[in-house]
């Protein structure tokens, strides 16, 4: 479905572009021969019928299929919705963020009396430049003040395409026109946000559980407390149990599943990591088939929704994602080039600030003015992290009988407030030694301990470690061995999903998390993340 929806919008392009003048070459005959396209004669013709076809088409299947849905829906007994909320929020989503500030954007540009086909082109290029930009889901719902910037910069960077061919001839469209098509398409984008809260606030993704109320009522907590408004636990599957009061409804056992789903109309049933895989697959498959509500493992809700995969819900299988055939992390060379770009430019600006940092920490108490901590990279290499000196000269020798606080200078009390004393790894990760984006390093003794603690501790060594993180972003200061598993489970998010456009993000959070100042993330029920291996870690 996905790769239908850019192969149309991509038709479409094509088309537009063909008939645009802008594409023309400056000196062509058929460019400068009309005003309307350098397309003439029967070719124009045959082009326009095809487009009209293909329009044509389309309109008529959806008219049909809603026919038919509501039609079914009307004669028969069944009351469920016409769409279930899982396939209103993804239609939803298209309209906003894909069509809308390109259909905005086109009329300001008809409006103020561009050609026609300078309009059409640019909501083409504009629906498929969101088409390509919004086709990987990425964890925005997570991410506030990227979500904004990444919002923003969608229909920008599809105006800026469909400009783009104006540098080499003529104008696609005026550049008054250009600057208010683009204040629209932005503003629709912000409203957008707005209203696809509303929207999922108003008919939430009606969740049930198949599994235990415990797993449940954590299930539910954790995503009342991540603040995710478009989904809803409203009961579990399974055997009731006893006594209980307050949490979800019990909705049945696993027997009742079809009854269970029509009746509170379930967009999505969960499978819990206890239930018996096998059985619900079977039961699920032999009821619930003919049905709209959709099922997902527990697993793949964590990161689909939540942005972690849950260390103590897992094996090795869930690592043969990195052998699949059709698995494609981020291409080191651009990882390197964001990396050597970023650094490079961030290492010249903050030069200045890194030379007074130097200059006041020899000038309060002439000890050294860098600090230097053992750590473990990539591939377990270990390496020193260098950050600017913020304990007395003496601190390792006091550690016994004073407190972190007790041994902070002046100048290092500023330096960790603003997080300057991190400015020196910059050069580490111009030299390759470390990532703008990644898992924290961590020293040799504490990886030994908890590789033998937290499972698959060790594979965070898969990829270079970095000045900020996924884990960074969302987990905040990591203060105890839970903190750090924790942290972990991101950090498998992470390594799975790792991207380019993912590493801008987390950048672009990164700012919104030095504004918070260390916050400390709320942590959830311990065994809902770890399982099995809790008893290990809270110790």
């Amino acid at each position: 479905m996905k790769i239908g929806r850019i192969h149309l919008a991509l038709f479409i392009g094509v088309l537009a572009a063909v008939l645009d003048p802008a594409t023309a070459a400056a000196n062509s005959p058929a460019a400068t021969a009309g005003t309307d396209g350098f397309i003439v004669g029967g070719v124009r013709v045959a082009l326009f019928i095809l487009g009209g076809i293909a329009v044509a088409a389309v309109v008529a299947a959806a008219v049909e299929v809603t026919f038919r849905t509501v039609r079914e829906g009307k004669w028969s007994s069944d009351t469920q919705p016409v769409l279930s909320a899982l396939v209103a929020h993804r239609y939803y989503t298209r309209v906003l963020y894909g069509v809308a500030p390109a259909a905005v954007a086109a009329a300001i540009a008809l409006v103020r009396g561009e050609r026609v086909s300078a309009v059409i082109f640019l909501f083409a290029v504009m629906t498929v430049t969101a088409t390509a930009l919004r086709a990987n889901k990425r964890p925005l719902h997570l991410m506030p003040i990227a979500r904004v910037a990444f919002n923003a910069c969608v229909p920008v960077a599809g105006l800026a395409i469909a400009l783009f061919p104006g540098a080499f001839g003529q104008a696609v469209i005026g550049d008054s026109s250009a600057v208010a098509a683009l204040a629209a398409a932005v503003t629709i984008t912000f409203m957008s946000d707005w209203l696809e809260t509303r929207f999922e606030t108003d008919r939430p993704v009606w969740t049930a559980v198949i599994g235990s109320a415990s797993f449940a009522n954590k299930l539910a907590s954790e995503i009342q407390d991540t603040g995710i408004r478009g989904y809803k636990v409203v009961g579990y599957i399974g055997e009731e149990l006893a006594g209980q009061s307050g949490g979800v409804t019990w909705l049945g056992s696993l027997e009742d599943v079809r009854s269970a789903v029509r009746d509170q109309s379930i967009d999505l049933l969960v499978i819990a990591p206890q239930a018996r895989r096998l059985e619900v697959f079977e039961r699920a498959a032999r009821e619930c088939l003919d049905l709209q509500v959709r099922m997902i493992e527990a697993t793949a809700l964590y990161e689909d929704l939540l942005g972690h995969v849950p260390i103590g819900t897992i094996n090795s299988a869930w690592f043969q994602f990195i052998m699949h055939p059709r698995y494609s992390p981020a291409s080191p060379l651009s990882k390197r080039a964001l990396d050597l770009l970023v650094s490079g430019l961030m290492l010249v600006g903050a030069a200045p600030v890194m030379l007074l940092c130097a200059l006041a920490i020899k000038l309060e108490d002439r000890g050294p003015v860098f600090y230097r901590q053992r750590r473990v990279g990539e591939e377990g290499r270990e390496f020193d992290m260098v950050k600017f000196r913020m304990l007395r000269p003496d601190a390792d020798d006091l550690w016994a009988t004073h407190t972190e606080d007790d041994l902070l200078t002046r100048v290092g009390r500023v330096l960790r407030k603003t997080h300057l004393n991190e400015l020196p790894q910059l050069w580490q990760i111009f030299k390759g030694e470390m990532s703008l984006v990644g898992p924290r390093p961590e020293p040799p003794s504490l990886v030994n301990e908890l590789s033998g603690l937290v499972p698959y501790y060790e594979r965070r060594a898969l990829v270079k470690p970095g000045l900020t993180g996924w884990a960074q972003v969302r987990c905040g200061y990591a203060g105890s061995r839970f903190g750090t598993a924790w942290k972990m489970c991101h950090d498998l998010y992470y390594i799975k999903h790792r991207s380019v456009a993912f590493d801008l993000l987390i950048l672009l959070q990164t700012v919104h998390v030095l504004v918070e100042r260390d916050r400390e993330e709320q942590l959830p029920a311990k065994d809902f993340i770890l399982g099995d291996t809790v008893e290990f870690v809270g110790r």
